[in-house]
This record gives structure tokens, C-alpha cells and sequence, in this order.
């Protein structure tokens, strides 16, 4: 027996209809809904003779769809980010997603989540470590809850820091400037984004850059070789708010060391479920948010992205069906 035939949702498509509005709506929505350890089990990661190939899937509550991301990297370091969506009444696969864009849009909407909660409802300034995708989906995230004031932006690469200065000066019509140093980028933020790995796995951020009052939200240390912020930066936030607890502390490298340096921070770490759902005391003097990111996340934001393409008619029917089982 044949079941409905699925559609495919392209990379175009993800960047035609996506809003950070209606995708941060969507995971504050999720992560209101009381969560246990079996919604987003932990990621598996095979590698082998240099390739690599990692899973993940969930079952957001709430949903329609529940769903898994696979994303492989092979020998000449190229990759495919691929969501499928099964429906949670019936099990059929209703799409395929390309998600490479939607891994971008989810990982920043998160952090403007956990941001949203933790920083002050007041015009912020921001400081910025790292020009690439991940930097620019979160100003423009946060951006779009928060009004900005003014940004500093510290790349290793001083062209690439002052194009960032320059596009973010443009597109926000607020002083934007480059900063030679990582300290010298959090001078003065309310808000400080890291989403830069360094390049040879040291770390870019000492805590000695950062002060009481700022959020800082980290993204750039996801499996244990990679390395972003000091330990010194886990020892003096003394609230730290993760997407997946566990998995931040067994698989960020910036965890793994400070743990190696002996710093117990589990009694400080929280969940961003616990966050939205106001579990979670106020007055934190100096809050991060450490995300590894997770597959709640990609499912919900591919969810959102069918039913928006699918209005715009922008989800193309395979001429396939996957056979039914009952």
C-alpha cells in the first residue's frame, strides 16, 4: 500500500518564506511544552576511513510533524544537511527538506529565545565574535527582538570584520565598528554573541573581557575538539542555560575543559525549557546561553517552513511514494 506522496523544500524556498518572528514564535511555543529525556535523545556520530555521519531526531509535543536531520561529511570536507518530516498521527513521511539554511535560521532563533528571556526588554548593544553565517543570523535574530544600538564585531580576519561593520551599519542604521581584539568587541555589550571556533581550537573569549549585567550567548564549541571560550568564562557565569544540558556538557570541548580544569558548574546549569517555561530564578549576574543545538529545533523550524511553503506553493510533490506499513 503507497501513502501520500512527499514534498521537497529547497534551500530558495526555506530563504522565501522564513521570518525570524514566526520561526522564534514557533520555539518559544515548543519549549513552553513540558519536556522529558525521550522528546530529543542524544545525536548519534559515526565516522569512519574520513568520513563522518551524524543523526538526530525528535518528536517535538505539540506538533504535527515529528522527524530526523542527517548530515554527513565526507572525505573532500563537502556536506548535505537533509530533514525528513513524518506525520505523528500516522507515521508517513510527509517531506524532505534541504536544511542546510534551516540549521543557520534555528540555531540563531534559539539563542534570540534564550536572549529574549534573559536580557533586559531595553535597546542593547551588541558585541560579536565571528563573521560568518552564524554571526549574521544571530545579530539579525536578535535584532529582530531587541532594538540595537550599536555593534562591535572581532574577526581574526580584519577584512572580514569590517565588511560585517559595514553590511550591519547599512542594514541597521546604527554605529557598527570593527574591533581588533575579542575583548576589545565586548567592551560595552549588553549582549555578547559568540559564534566563532578559533582556528587552531584555542579559545577566543576569557572572562576577563566580559562584566556583570551582559547575557552572552556561545555556539561555536559543539564536539569535544572544538574550543570557543576559556574556562575561566564557564567558572564566572553563574547561570548557564543549555538547549541539551547533557549533550553541552559530554560533547562541547569548552565543557570538557573547564570539567579538566575543575570547575563544577553542573550545579549552574539549567535548561532552555526550564528558562521558558519561568522555571528558573531571576537575577543571574552574568547568564550564557550554551547551545549545541538540537533536533526539537530543526523540526519545529521545518515544520514551519512546510506549511509556509506549501501556501506559497513552493513544496514540490516527488513523483514517489513510500510504501505504508500498518
Amino acid at each position: 500500500m503507497s501513502g501520500t506522496a512527499p514534498v521537497f523544500i529547497g534551500t530558495d524556498a526555506v530563504e522565501r518564506v522564513l521570518t525570524w518572528d514566526a520561526l522564534v514564535a514557533a520555539l518559544r511555543e515548543a519549549y513552553a511544552q513540558r519536556h522529558d529525556e525521550h522528546i530529543s535523545p542524544p545525536r548519534t556520530f559515526a565516522r569512519g576511513d574520513g568520513a563522518s555521519l551524524r543523526a538526530l531526531a525528535s518528536v517535538p509535543p505539540g506538533k504535527r510533524f515529528m522527524g530526523a536531520k542527517v548530515f554527513g561529511r565526507g572525505r573532500n570536507r563537502g556536506m548535505n544537511y537533509l530533514i525528513s518530516l513524518a506525520d505523528q498521527d500516522t507515521g508517513e513521511i510527509r517531506a524532505l527538506l534541504d536544511a542546510n539554511k534551516i540549521t543557520a535560521y534555528r540555531t540563531a532563533a534559539t539563542s534570540a529565545l534564550a536572549v529574549d528571556c534573559l536580557a533586559p526588554r531595553r535597546p542593547v548593544r551588541l558585541g560579536v565574535l565571528g563573521s560568518g553565517a552564524e554571526a549574521r543570523a544571530h545579530v539579525q535574530a536578535i535584532a529582530s527582538l531587541r532594538q540595537v544600538e550599536g555593534l562591535r564585531i572581532y574577526s581574526p580576519t580584519p577584512a572580514n570584520r569590517e565588511q560585517f561593520a559595514r553590511d550591519f551599519e547599512a542594514a541597521l542604521g546604527v554605529p557598527c565598528r570593527p574591533a581588533a581584539t575579542a575583548a576589545a568587541a565586548m567592551e560595552g555589550a549588553d549582549i555578547g554573541i559568540a559564534a566563532a571556533r578559533s582556528r587552531d581550537e584555542t579559545p577566543i573569549l576569557h572572562a576577563d573581557a566580559l562584566r556583570d549585567g551582559m547575557v552572552l550567548v556561545s555556539v561555536g564549541s559543539t564536539l569535544p575538539q572544538q574550543r570557543e571560550i576559556d574556562a575561566s568564562v564557564v567558572e564566572r557565569c553563574d547561570l548557564i542555560v543549555c538547549d541539551m544540558p547533557d549533550e553541552v556538557s559530554a560533547e562541547s570541548g569548552d565543557m570538557l575543559e573547564a570539567r579538566a580544569r575543575g570547575i563544577d558548574f553542573a550545579p549552574r546549569l539549567r535548561s532552555l525549557n526550564q528558562l521558558v517555561r519561568g522555571e528558573i530564578a531571576a537575577g543571574a549576574r552574568l547568564p550564557m546561553f550554551k547551545s549545541v543545538g538540537s533536533a526539537l529545533q530543526d523540526i519545529v523550524a521545518a515544520e514551519l517552513v512546510f506549511d509556509l511553503a506549501t501556501r506559497a506553493g513552493l513544496a514540490v510533490e516527488l513523483p514517489i511514494a513510500f510504501t505504508y506499513k500498518q
